[in-house]
């Protein structure tokens, strides 16, 4: 894997998961998350928010989830981030992983008219000036 994936990669002579390794919980805490999202409806851009999501080796976010206060659970919501970015971490330092170190920005986000809609949309987070926004979903 390319050293700038925000996954990470082993780093220089670290040996590979054994088995019976721990279980890597990451990927069900990610679908909790991206299902309490849902949808992301929203009717106006003050419901739409930007949720840090995960853990890089060097620091910092791997990237974020547009989510809209309308339609999910603040404190459920940062509960499971908070779970997942821990697991991150721990993955991250259990295999020996290494990022590019960059920072990831927080994107802005709006709420984006669905087509066909009368009204309402779903929270969508917008390419920043420097380029585009890391994909989360």
């Amino acid at each position: 894997m390319p050293a700038a994936s925000a996954e990470g990669r082993p780093a220089a002579g670290t040996a590979p998961p054994r088995a019976g390794a721990p279980a890597d919980t990451t990927v069900e805490l990610r679908g909790e998350i991206l299902r309490l999202v849902g949808s992301a409806a929203c009717r106006d851009d003050s419901q739409c928010r930007a949720l840090p999501l995960g853990a890089k080796p060097c620091g910092g976010p791997e990237g974020y989830v547009a989510w809209s206060t309308a339609a999910t659970d603040e404190r459920q919501l940062e509960a499971l981030a908070a779970r997942y970015k821990d697991a991150r971490q721990a993955r991250n330092q259990r295999l020996g992983l290494m990022s590019d170190c960059a920072v990831v920005p927080q994107p802005p986000v709006r709420c984006v008219p669905a087509a066909g809609a009368a009204a309402g949309g779903r929270c969508e987070a917008q390419p920043a000036r420097g380029g585009p926004v890391p994909a989360t979903r």
